[in-house]
């Protein structure tokens, strides 16, 4: 009887680890622009996990930091200055259209967001010393390219 008890109580324990698990993983991994959604839909952290998981390993943009160095490039040419990056997370079918306004109240828009984009993070133009960092692009996390941009 106690041997029973024993396996109930820890087959009751694995699977509310497993149904609380991907909630903590999907808010650490992607931006904070995103943050309480994963909290609130707990089925959207387990279609970050999924999708995470099956994620191409050949996408030009796999790591944060291949990302910030694909952004620096990308900027180059102009005052923004890249500082970081963070992953939003678009699940198929949610999100055809995307718009952000950022703190300086320009509207980035994408049309038929891919799943994975890299959020671009930077200090604009004319930003002192003290200057908070702000969203100044977002790019394709597949193919690289710059999806949206401040201007």
């Amino acid at each position: 009887m106690r041997l029973s008890r024993r396996r109930l109580w820890i087959a009751a324990l694995v699977i509310i680890g497993l149904v609380v698990l991907p909630m903590p993983i999907a808010e650490r991994y992607t931006s904070p622009t995103q943050d309480g959604q994963y909290l609130t839909h707990p089925v959207r952290s387990f279609r970050f996990v999924v999708a995470a998981a099956r994620v191409s390993t050949s996408a030009t943009l796999n790591t944060s930091g291949e990302a910030l160095a694909r952004a620096k490039e990308v900027f180059a040419g102009s005052d923004h200055r890249p500082t970081k990056v963070e992953l939003l997370f678009f699940p198929s079918g949610d999100h055809a259209v995307y718009s952000f306004t950022t703190l300086n109240g320009n509207v980035l828009t994408i049309t038929e967001a891919p799943q994975f984009v890299w959020e671009v993070w930077g200090v604009s133009p004319g930003s002192g010393a003290t200057a908070s960092s702000d969203v100044i692009g977002l790019l394709d996390y597949e193919t690289g390219e710059m999806l949206a941009a401040v201007h």
